[in-house]
């Protein structure tokens, strides 16, 4: 199975929330999945889709269908719909020269130690996506420190 950062393992099982890879997978998709949607999903399928891999177009179509296979059987529930969702085509956490705005404004107001263009770059892509996500507007920033600390920021 793909390895899931520490900060996503709880003690509990690892796969019970939407791990990083798997929210990663749904972005590049422009696909999007409710958390009742993914816990409808067997422990099998859950990591058949995190473990999925995803480097070609190709393979980001199989994911696609395999997903929406998946879910076909509560397709009568609203909550377990998948949907486009309006992705930005460039998002800032692919950018390796600059450390996104959210980024810097975030540990900014929680006085946390800048990032610099250096260690965003040296930051994998995953690590990138998972620093964006935690570092949203509106987002609780639960876990942010940890992820800090695994990536060797704080």
């Amino acid at each position: 199975m793909v390895t899931l950062f520490d900060f996503e393992q709880n003690g509990g099982y690892a796969l019970r929330r939407i791990p990083m890879i798997m929210r990663l997978k749904l972005d590049v998709c422009c696909l999007r999945i409710s958390l009742a949607a993914w816990q409808a999903l067997s422990r099998d399928e859950r990591e058949e889709l995190v473990a999925m891999p995803f480097a070609s177009d190709e393979q980001r179509a199989t994911f696609r269908t395999r997903l929406a296979t998946m879910l076909a059987p509560h397709a009568d529930d609203p909550e377990m719909a998948v949907e486009q969702a309006g992705i930005d085509p460039s998002p800032a956490w692919q950018q390796k020269d600059t450390v996104p705005q959210d980024v810097i404004d975030t540990l900014d107001a929680l006085s946390l130690p800048a990032i610099t263009q250096v260690q965003w770059a040296n930051l994998n892509e995953l690590q990138r996506f998972a620093l964006s996500k935690l570092t949203r507007p509106g987002h609780r920033n639960a876990k942010l420190l940890s992820a800090l600390r695994e990536f060797g920021l704080g």
